[in-house]
């Protein structure tokens, strides 16, 4: 029960991250947080019996953390948002691969630069289904007649948090869910 997970916002309500239960009950007892939405459940200790919370909110703390988005395989299928750049169709994540754009059989003839010069770059990966991935091989797309869905960029930023709608619904975070939280669907 004290490792479920909780919702912290900040005082203006908006996302920060997600703790567990034990962190948001440690918050709530040192007066740094209040409870937004609690749970049916408790905790008790001799002293004290209280509700174990779904959503907090952090006393006095209106910042959100700044950070740089961190270039990742998974920053680069949440960029493309979940769609195989190619045949612009939703998956998984399990489904998903990034591919290079320019494959690196080819980097240096086409670019003339190294690999270790924008290869690996936001610039030239793509999120692709594993099916698409596979045919492009290390051809070119012009060579199969294929264009990308967008064109490929380093985001200026990406929501902090990513959940699933089913998660966010079923603990009722859904009004809190409109700036900094990514909702994605299961795709079964």
């Amino acid at each position: 029960m004290l490792n479920t997970d909780v919702l912290v916002l900040n005082s203006g309500f908006i996302p920060l991250r997600i703790t567990n239960a034990r962190d948001a009950v440690c918050l709530l007892t040192a007066d740094k947080a209040v409870p937004v939405i609690e749970s049916d459940d408790f905790v008790r200790s001799p002293s004290i019996s209280i509700r174990i919370p779904s959503v907090i909110s952090i006393l006095g703390y209106n910042d959100l953390p700044k950070r740089k988005v961190v270039f990742s395989k998974l920053n680069i299928i949440y960029r493309d948002d979940m769609i195989c750049q190619f045949c612009n169709k939703r998956f998984s994540v399990r489904d998903l691969t990034v591919d290079h754009v320019i494959p690196g059989s080819r980097w240096q003839e086409i670019t003339g630069k190294t690999l270790s010069s924008g290869y690996s770059s936001w610039e030239n990966m793509v999120c692709a289904c594993k099916w698409c991935n596979n045919k492009k091989g290390n051809r070119l797309l012009k060579e199969l007649g294929w264009s990308l869905r967008t064109n490929p960029v380093e985001p200026k930023y990406l929501p902090h948090i990513i959940i699933s709608f089913e998660k966010a619904q079923n603990k009722g975070w859904l009004p809190f869910c409109g700036f900094n939280v990514k909702l994605i669907k299961l795709i079964a």
